[in-house]
């Protein structure tokens, strides 16, 4: 297993009430210890040092002992969300994952670095106490069944930081949010009576994937909550879609998940809504949930968002690019979590500036681009849409000035805009992002109703 480094970390389990239990540590030969409480749990608080191993935790009570090997300590994070997280490296049917061949070839190499707990607990209606999951360590088949964001992140932050890490990959394909939180949260998440009665409204069917509350809290992040850990990484949203409030649930999931696990404000990176048709690819509903998911950053302290909208995929819902999902957030990490100058922006693209000029072009500057601002094919810039007075939305062309950081954006069929977006739309293949490959989010310049 990998335990959080340099921290204290929870050691708990089951006994008989009343009975002594000693926990000893051997990166600091300490050992801790407690008394069986009445319910028959118990916990201690270990002291981690820096980064290493491999370790060796003992536990025992009376005669019973229990002996945990090639433990290491360095960074935990815990990867949930639904199939975008889940995703493994091997791909699902008919769908594949960039650099799968590569990763599982070199997955060895990380033996003595990355570990996987990865958790398949069903729906639960109640709390439990338990997960049926074991840490694994890397290897070929590991890497193959692992998600492959999680795996990605792992191996990216091992790289860089040169320290074990462990993930604890904990998706479910097709989950909504809500079956991730307890019904208390969603009560404290300041949403309308209407908007709760849609979320209560929800059937569950017993042959689909989570869709109403607690569901997965209950088995899946409830039995581990309090693991020492730094961080959540979170990949979901297809399944919320529409949902106005969803920046409210995701608040008071991040809000329930940090007071749970008692560690302040742990990281929350959070992965943006990639392109995809969603059944009509004009459609404007995935682009305004992006608008949604990203008004979270103004309310939950000490969260991310990475973009995909230049990683999307018209026809499948799972972008083959994982591995570019998981460097963004190595990046965020790095920066963000372990205080590296990265010396370059990682900051998403806004709008700072729009001004429409007397020759019918429009004049776009976006923040933190800092004279980057690039398409992926050279000036051939594709997602930009004008609209004149009537509200009426065509293609546009746009081209970065020499500046790198201003655009110019114009269509013959608007003489005089009042109007721009960029990359509003289901699926329309948007492709401008910074020249370190930070993907810009859709934008626009007016609040029109959808």
């Amino acid at each position: 297993m990998v335990l959080q480094r340099e921290t204290q970390v929870p050691v708990w389990g089951w006994g008989v009430p009343g009975r002594t239990v000693s926990v000893l540590t051997s990166w600091n030969g300490r050992t801790e210890t407690t008394r069986v409480a009445s319910d028959g749990t118990w916990r201690v608080d270990m002291t981690t040092t820096e980064a290493g191993g491999p370790y060796v935790v003992t536990v025992w009570s009376g005669n019973d002992r229990i002996q945990f090997q090639d433990v290491l300590l360095g960074e935990v994070w815990v990867c949930a969300g639904q199939s975008n997280m889940e995703m493994p490296i091997a791909g699902f049917g008919f769908q594949q994952v960039d650099g799968a061949r590569d990763a599982v070839m070199k997955a060895a190499t990380y033996a003595g670095k990355v570990r996987v707990f990865d958790i398949r607990t069903p729906k639960c209606t109640s709390p439990i106490d338990d997960v049926d999951a074991t840490w694994t360590v890397a290897s070929a088949g590991v890497c193959a069944h692992t998600s492959a964001v999680a795996w990605f992140f792992a191996t990216g932050l091992a790289d860089n930081l040169d320290i074990p890490v462990g993930v604890i990959v904990n998706p479910w394909g097709g989950s909504r949010i809500e079956p991730w939180m307890t019904k208390g949260a969603i009560d404290r998440a300041g949403i309308t009576a209407k908007e709760r009665a849609a979320i209560d409204a929800i059937e569950e069917k017993a042959d689909r994937w989570p869709e109403t509350p607690e569901l997965i809290w209950n088995g899946r992040m409830a039995p581990i909550a309090g693991y020492g850990a730094r961080g959540f990484l979170w990949y979901q949203g297809c399944s919320n879609i529409g949902q106005e409030c969803y920046d409210k649930l995701q608040a008071a999931m991040v809000q329930l998940w940090r007071y749970t696990w008692g560690r302040g404000d742990m990281p929350f990176i959070f992965t943006l809504l990639a392109p995809y048709e969603h059944g009509d690819a004009d459609g404007r509903w995935r682009p305004h949930f992006v608008e949604v998911q990203m008004r979270s950053l103004k309310t939950i302290p000490n969260s991310f968002a990475v973009c995909t909208e230049t990683l999307g995929n018209k026809v499948t819902v799972h972008p083959s690019q994982k591995k570019e999902v998981a460097d963004m957030m190595v990046l965020r990490a790095l920066q963000s979590v372990y205080g590296q100058n990265l010396n370059f922006d990682i900051e998403l693209p806004e709008i700072q500036s729009v001004e429409y000029l007397e020759d019918g072009r429009v004049k776009v500057r976006l923040t933190h681009v800092w004279s980057n601002l690039q398409s992926i094919s050279a000036r051939d810039i594709v997602g930009f849409e004008l609209a004149g007075g009537d509200r009426q939305f065509h293609l546009a062309k746009a081209e970065v000035d020499w500046d790198g950081q201003t655009i110019f954006v114009q269509c013959p069929e608007v003489p005089s805009p009042v109007a721009v977006r960029y990359g509003f739309r289901n699926w329309m293949g948007a492709n401008m992002q910074t020249s370190m490959g930070i993907p810009v989010p859709p934008f626009r310049s007016d609040d029109w109703e959808l």
